[in-house]
């Protein structure tokens, strides 16, 4: 099952049901706003189809914050895909808020927000002061006190397991382009067998097409060839393994991930990370040999 959801510019965007469902669990078990937004900044959905806090609503409505809040968001998007990792920080509200971009490889396809809690009890003192001014009663701070509130300590708690589930929903691909669907079946495929040394041919012939489609193809899903991405998700793969599994040695990690030869696989690791695996393992303070 998939729901598919039509930007402006009529582009499709596919959610996977898993991924809706991640987004509803961690929305109702956090009493937090989690949304994903196109690369464009526009709002697609949200989890448990959530709308904003009372406080923010009033923030935006009442006080005529929407295009600064609005602008907030852009800025801190933009600001998360050019580093490529979560961007955390307070709003102009006095919110924690966090943003993660979802890659599709090297193509970004948009970010995944959560927010509208708070990790004190003071709003905003200048906010405080305008409400006052404008509807002398304090409903804006008692919408405040009336958002989730969070230790410091779970609050990072909170956005190390945000970031280590958007990561989940973009390597199971679980949103993606329409124009990635006719190739879903044959990403999915490759991730989960990353010891395949499927050729492009057979690929193609998997899938029913000529190779210069599915090459195309291939590369408008994921930004890549088929023969790169083939080869970084064997790299992946090891360095996972490298990661939790301390006993195994080079020359099995090779076999795992399709290469009978481990000096191959020492070479192409490498060329595309820049330093050989047995010097990673010395980086995780992981002492091994062939």
């Amino acid at each position: 099952m998939v729901i598919i959801v039509y930007m402006k510019e009529q582009v499709n965007f596919i959610f996977q049901s898993d991924a809706k469902r991640i987004f509803d669990y961690f929305a109702r078990l956090f009493d937090i706003r989690i949304v994903f937004f196109s690369s464009d900044g526009s709002e697609l959905t949200a989890g448990d189809d959530r709308p904003r806090c009372e406080y923010c609503q009033l923030l935006r409505g009442r006080l005529g914050y929407e295009s600064t809040c609005c602008k907030q968001d852009r800025k801190m998007q933009l600001k998360a895909s050019r580093e490529r990792k979560l961007v955390s920080y307070k709003c102009h509200g006095g919110m924690i808020e966090a943003v993660k971009p979802v890659f599709n490889v090297d193509k970004l396809i948009g970010y995944i927000m959560m927010g509208q809690f708070r990790v004190t009890n003071r709003c905003p003192v200048k906010l405080q002061r305008e409400w006052q001014k404008r509807f002398k009663n304090n409903t804006l701070y008692e919408n405040f006190l009336k958002a989730p509130s969070y230790t410091a300590k779970t609050m990072s708690d909170i956005l190390g397991l945000f970031s280590l589930m958007v990561d989940f929903i973009v390597t199971r691909h679980l949103i993606m382009t329409k124009a990635d669907k006719p190739i879903q079946k044959l990403i999915s495929y490759l991730d989960d067998h990353p010891e395949t040394n499927l050729s492009l041919n057979d690929a193609s012939d998997m899938m029913g097409t000529s190779v210069s489609s599915l090459s195309h193809q291939f590369r408008e899903a994921t930004g890549i060839s088929f023969k790169e991405y083939l080869i970084l998700r064997k790299l992946d793969t090891a360095e996972q393994l490298m990661k939790n599994q301390t006993n195994l040695k080079i020359y099995e990690l090779a076999k795992i991930v399709g290469y009978s030869d481990p000096f191959l696989f020492s070479r192409i690791y490498k060329k595309y990370r820049g330093i050989a695996p047995t010097d990673f393992l010395k980086l995780k303070n992981i002492s091994r040999s062939f």
